[in-house]
């Protein structure tokens, strides 16, 4: 069973699908009353377990198996000894799990005692003795510095992610790009006026760091801010030094989606109960296509005082997690369910409730679920003012079916795949045999049904519209909460304002084709599951950097080497953001 369960749980790192059936099996070993493995090898099975928890989008319960895991390490005494890999690779899946939650200060606080830990093995006589076989004590040090970085930079706190990088002595490229972008982001973002002697200093500080960044090992995108931070100087522009000549350059600007150089802000899109606040606020335009909804346990008052009704046992509520993703975290309930829950105090935590959206469309006899690809330009903020953003929207996308094929709540409440035929992720079920179509096959599906696909995205453009508005509102409010992230992007310029964000946005729709928002990911999968879903994901990925070229005035060729050998055409259409101008 063990020799399974670790064959699953590799099988797991490559394809999400295998996730599943090691979870059952490790749960199942682990959950024996005698302890089913030595004691010396129990540490290995709860992180093997956490990390196919992962997998599964499962974080929180993952944070649990890499504290038992920990458990065992200390009770075995290796944790006093130099770092291990075992204990570097726990305490780094434990990090990766509270940043996937949102949790950065906590995340933050694991990455950096990874680096202490670092470093001082690095400086003990052992590793002294053998330094050549230590090697991957250095790569741990700096990639637990970049994470710890990377954590305040998402809390918007310029100050503890450049001390985080001044500590540590053991940096590599990518460490000095990320801390020479920095330098420049704080430059423009903290101070308005700069005596000319002194921006010149900082900024050919900052240069200097970002010119050294030539290490294939490095981010692509510590040139691309080298190379617009010298636009308005009196220098030429290095052409050659962005270009990718990897067969897989475009993954690298896909992994570039996930850095820090984006507008801490946009924690209030990602996170579901805080976009909840975002749509409710002033005026009603984001109730038209939002779904009724509550954030528990605050508003449950309210939510008994508007769910009352003849259909109250019915399953018609889904429960979201704030941060929840691949449709993990979510949960089908019925009202009393939810009385049940609060009642014996297990809603604790802020969870947003939403009424499920009823007679959805369905393809081939499964529901579906729309994800649209938009790409975000932060602007200039000064004071209340916010200008020169730019939102555009790809006519790209991917249609996600559900693993099952859908009969709803009533025809059988307690079937045992009612989340496989609600919740759309090409990683749920099997994964090996969920379909993806894009949006393309989708348009030729409403004209073979004769409906009108054009009214539907007309839809589906007003939303994303309403949403950057409000977002932009949001920023504007002077009384927002400091827990809600503060952006730094202040002045004129700022090396994140020539950075593409590429966001997904995920629609329902109902049978009249109406779409509904599900929600927004800040960090949406880009690397392909399919040669169908890679076409349209580098699709995605080039125009982007099209749009930043052309933003930054800087000529197409720049980037052409990254246009896809399927490319049918550039796909974005930029959308009037009113209150923004």
């Amino acid at each position: 069973m063990v020799r399974h369960a670790i064959d699953l749980s590799n099988k797991a790192n490559a394809d999400p699908s295998f996730a599943d059936e090691a979870c059952k099996l490790w749960t199942s070993i682990l959950s024996k009353e005698k302890l089913p493995l030595p004691p010396g090898a129990m540490s290995a099975a709860h992180g093997l377990h956490a990390s196919t928890l992962v997998r599964l989008g499962r974080d929180k319960d993952a944070i649990i198996e890499y504290s038992k895991s920990l458990a065992y390490l200390k009770e075995s005494g290796a944790l006093s000894i130099p770092l291990t890999k075992e204990e570097s690779h726990v305490h780094v899946g434990m990090g990766q799990s509270l940043q996937r939650m949102l949790r950065y200060d906590e995340a933050a606080e694991v990455f950096l005692g990874v680096a202490t830990r670092c470093a001082e093995t690095i400086r003990s006589e052992v590793v002294g003795e053998r330094e050549g076989k230590m090697s991957w004590v250095h790569f741990a040090c700096t990639n637990a510095i970049e994470s710890a970085a990377l954590c305040y930079m998402r809390s918007g706190n310029l100050d503890l992610a450049m001390s985080v990088l001044e500590k540590y002595d053991w940096k590599d490229a990518q460490v000095n790009g990320m801390y020479g972008a920095i330098v420049l982001i704080k430059m423009y973002s903290t101070v308005s006026v700069l005596q000319d002697a002194d921006e010149n200093e900082t900024f050919h500080s900052a240069m200097k760091l970002l010119s050294g960044v030539n290490d294939h090992s490095a981010s692509p995108l510590y040139k691309w801010i080298h190379l617009t931070s010298q636009i308005n100087k009196p220098v030429s522009l290095p052409l050659g030094q962005f270009l990718c000549e990897s067969a897989d350059a475009y993954l690298i600007l896909a992994k570039a989606n996930n850095s820090p150089f984006d507008d801490p802000d946009l924690i209030n899109l990602d996170d579901k109960v805080r976009l909840h606040s975002v749509l409710n606020g002033s005026g009603c335009d984001g109730k038209v296509f939002w779904p009724q909804g509550y954030i528990l346990p605050d508003e449950y008052d309210l939510f008994l005082a508007e769910s009352t009704g003849n259909n109250w046992n019915e399953k018609k509520w889904m429960l979201k997690e704030r941060s929840g993703y691949g449709s993990n975290g979510n949960s089908i309930v019925s009202a009393d369910e939810l009385v049940s829950m609060y009642d014996s105090g297990g809603l604790v935590d802020a969870i947003l409730c939403q009424r499920i959206v009823e007679s959805p469309m369905l393809m081939k006899g499964h529901k579906i679920t729309l994800r649209i690809y938009v790409i975000y330009f932060p602007g200039d903020r000064n004071g209340e003012e916010l200008k020169d953003s730019e939102v555009y929207i790809s006519t790209e996308g991917l249609v996600k079916y559900a693993s099952a094929p859908f009969v709803g709540v009533s025809a059988n409440p307690n079937a045992a795949d009612l989340n496989d035929q609600y919740m759309t992720n090409s990683g749920r079920g099997d994964g090996r045999s969920a379909p993806q179509h894009s949006l393309h096959q989708l348009r030729q599906a409403f004209q073979k049904n004769g409906m009108d696909y054009q009214m539907m995205w007309e839809g589906i453009e007003e939303s994303v519209q309403v949403v950057m508005e409000k977002y932009a509102q949001f920023q504007r409010d002077v009384s927002l909460d400091h827990s809600c992230g503060r952006s730094f992007i202040r002045n004129a310029y700022s090396p994140i304002r020539s950075i593409p964000k590429i966001m997904g946005f995920d629609y329902i729709l109902d049978s009249s084709a109406k779409p509904f928002l599900l929600e927004i990911n800040r960090f949406p999968g880009l690397e392909p599951r399919s040669s169908m879903d890679l076409d349209v994901k580098h699709a995605i990925i080039y125009d982007a950097w099209i749009a930043a070229s052309d933003r930054m005035a800087i000529p197409r060729m720049f980037v052409e080497n990254l246009r896809p050998a399927s490319y049918k055409g550039y796909s974005l259409k930029r959308l009037a953001l009113h209150d923004i101008l």
